[in-house]
């Protein structure tokens, strides 16, 4: 960023008395006067109309004390959905409600003593609440109302592109960035007074009452009895005037008696990589009212994090309760970390862009328990995921699966592990004994409501599988069926594998022999494919938990391909495994080796065998190439290429008219612009 006009400090340039502006940006430190003479230069050469304000503030404000402050930084917490209120059904027919036979008497001593139970713990609310004020009041200062500081006014612009976006005067701290409305009551308490103003244009001194607040002061510069300015010639714009604009400029440069000398202070430039360090040694850290919050530059920190809030139980700042983490630039994606400390639950958020597709992390930070075991839950961008998974809870003997838009229409899947028999190994993963698997399914409207499975049961030691149907129109209950698996070795029987029936529709004929059997044959293969997609579900907790450990062990940052800060251009490659990658790349390719494989690989071969070998490698790219398309397939390819060819004429068409309008236009344009009778001074001489 560069800043060329409008620079504090004399003609042309920026800078502050003592070390200029060059000197903040190289130590990224200064007093107010400093800081607030370089943010308006800044201000002053984006087009804003900033001045530089000399006043008095209050002892917190002088000394960027922040202790009584509610932190800005704290994320806003993720409000619940309040239950709506379910409008009133304007029913023919009601239930009457029961007679109450109770004692209004005593209804009416329960509620006055409800009342002045209530009415108590509202006046030691209110007593704690007055205590806690006390405490955090600051103590009184002496120099109060005499403590010099300067910040920054940003008022609207008279003729400026910016004076649209600026319509009311506002503050801006520059030690901290942060912008105060003047409507707004903690101004008045951090403000206290102003005694004069300036930039690179004139300097004006405050001649209104000091015991109005700063919310009261007129900032119409252009009023002398308000503000008086130093300096003669200030622009036009200044004035309050609406002469012409030529003929007051040469009333300026006639009655002016001082000309400024030009800035011995070089321009502002700050460099991208100076910018995005933006603290002092790439670190600052602030105190707010019982929250510490540590900001870091990017790729300062080896773990990527760029913002640190701690929040204490107390004000000395010793019992922390909660850690809220940002990062930025991390390969695993890794974007907000949020921790509890007094029960150890975290919760870590990734963005978009994971191969596993994980969102949200929740966990226990248990080191104790099993990782399989411990309570957990996984949140997925579902719309990347294959098999349409949304999230995933596990617990220590439950598993729950929630899924959305799939084409079998299942939405749940619950996982019930015995606790009893004990669980294998493989591969250090540990499979628990599953019990019970439910899984419930969406309304397919292309199946009747009583063929349309919505529950279905596998419970393995029972050896039984429950079904249970939708609900029929204008029905209370539902068709419900259960199976009893055969015994390893033995015959499906469908006698003997139905054991419990329900039809919910008695006027239906029943289930036909063939159609139960094809059912139960189906059911059990689907129990397989259940029981392998739960083992895979473990595998897949189990992967991930080690990748994260070694994730978080030894985090990895990665650069965008246009950062230039970091990736140095036009270098050659140093180092040796990028060397022999590039050689791989840029390898052709060995058209004889499968050819060669095929004679087993000898080290040296006859004319003869040198002739076969050339002939199959010809023949069997010529009949690669000559392979014939079919009749649709060239029509096809035929109407792509016309199309293409069309659009590219008829770009071409526009182009050429767009380039023998333009002189045409911009002819037309001239004449218009000198036929305005409000441009006709430009032309009348």
């Amino acid at each position: 960023m560069r800043v060329t006009q409008g620079g504090v400090g004399g003609k042309g340039g920026g800078g502050s008395g003592g070390g200029g502006s060059g000197s903040d940006v190289n130590f990224r430190s200064g007093n107010s006067f400093e800081c607030a003479t370089f943010l308006t230069s800044l201000l002053l050469g984006q087009g804003y109309n900033a001045f530089v304000v000399f006043g008095y503030a209050s002892r917190e404000q002088v000394r960027c004390n922040r202790t009584k402050i509610t932190c800005p930084y704290l994320p806003e917490d993720t409000k619940e959905l309040e239950a709506s209120e379910e409008p009133d059904v304007n029913l023919i027919y009601k239930l009457k409600p029961p007679a109450d036979l109770r004692s209004k008497f005593l209804l009416k001593l329960d509620a006055r003593e409800k009342l002045k139970l209530e009415t108590e713990i509202q006046r030691e609310e209110e007593k704690q609440a007055r205590i806690i004020i006390e405490l955090e009041k600051p103590p009184p200062d002496k120099y109060h109302g005499y403590r010099v500081h300067a910040w920054v006014v940003v008022l609207p612009a008279l003729n400026n592109m910016k004076g649209k976006q600026v319509t009311r005067p506002f503050f801006i701290e520059p030690s901290s960035g942060e912008m105060y409305d003047l409507t707004d009551p903690r101004t008045n308490l951090l403000y206290l007074g102003v005694e004069s103003i300036w930039n690179d244009q004139n300097y004006w001194i405050n001649m209104q009452q000091d015991s109005i607040g700063c919310d009261k002061i007129n900032w119409n510069l252009t009023l002398t009895e308000l503000w008086e300015h130093l300096l003669p010639g200030e622009p036009w714009t200044m004035r309050g005037v609406e002469d012409d604009v030529v003929e007051e400029d040469v009333k300026i440069e006639r009655e002016k008696h001082l000309d400024m000398p030009n800035s011995y202070v070089k321009e502002i430039y700050i460099s991208s990589l100076e910018f995005e360090k933006r603290y002092p040694r790439g670190h600052k850290t602030i105190f707010y009212k019982k929250v510490k919050v540590d900001l870091y530059a990017p790729y300062v920190q080896l773990d990527g994090i760029i913002e640190k809030i701690t929040i204490y139980d107390d004000y000395e700042y010793t019992t922390p309760i909660e850690i809220y983490e940002k990062y930025a630039n991390r390969n695993d994606n890794l974007i907000r970390s949020r921790q509890n400390l007094n029960t150890n639950y975290i919760i870590d958020y990734y963005e978009r862009g994971r191969p596993d597709a994980c969102k949200e992390h929740r966990y226990y930070n248990h080191e104790s328990s099993p990782f399989i075991f411990s309570e957990r839950t996984l949140c997925f961008y579902d719309v990347v995921r294959i098999d349409g998974l949304s999230e995933m809870h596990m617990y220590p003997y439950r598993l729950t699966q929630y899924y959305v838009n799939r084409e079998d229409l299942l939405y749940y899947r619950n996982v019930e592990f015995s606790p009893e028999k004990g669980e294998s190994t493989v591969e250090g993963i540990h499979y628990r004994y599953i019990h019970t698997i439910t899984e419930k399914y969406h309304r397919n409207d292309l199946l009747p409501p009583s063929k349309d499975i919505a529950v279905r049961e596998f419970v393995l030691t029972d050896k039984e599988i429950h079904l249970k149907f939708h609900y029929e129109d204008e029905k209370i209950t539902r068709s419900t069926r259960v199976y009893k698996k055969p015994e390893t070795g033995e015959h499906l029987n469908i006698h003997t594998a139905i054991i419990e029936e329900y039809n919910a529709n008695t006027t239906s004929p029943p289930e036909k022999n063939l159609h139960l059997f094809y059912e139960i044959e189906k059911l059990l293969k689907e129990e397989d494919r259940c029981i392998f997609n739960i083992r895979e579900a473990e595998n897949e907790i189990s992967s991930f938990i080690k990748k994260r450990t070694s994730e978080y062990l030894s985090p990895n940052l990665m650069i965008s391909s246009f950062d230039r800060n970091r990736i140095e251009t036009g270098k050659p490659i140093k180092d040796a495994a990028s060397i022999s990658s590039l050689e791989k790349i840029i390898k052709p390719a060995d058209h004889l080796a499968p050819y060669l494989a095929r004679i087993g690989n000898p080290k040296q071969i006859s004319k003869a065998q040198a002739y076969l070998l050339r002939e199959d490698c010809l023949n069997d790219f010529k009949q690669s190439e000559n392979e014939d398309l079919t009749r649709e397939e060239e029509d096809e390819l035929v109407a792509k290429t016309n199309e293409i060819t069309f659009n590219l004429q008829l770009l071409d068409m526009k182009l050429d008219r767009h380039k023998n309008l333009v002189p045409v236009r911009y002819k037309m344009l001239v004449e218009l612009l000198e036929e305005d009778e409000r441009l006709s001074i430009l032309y009348n001489q």
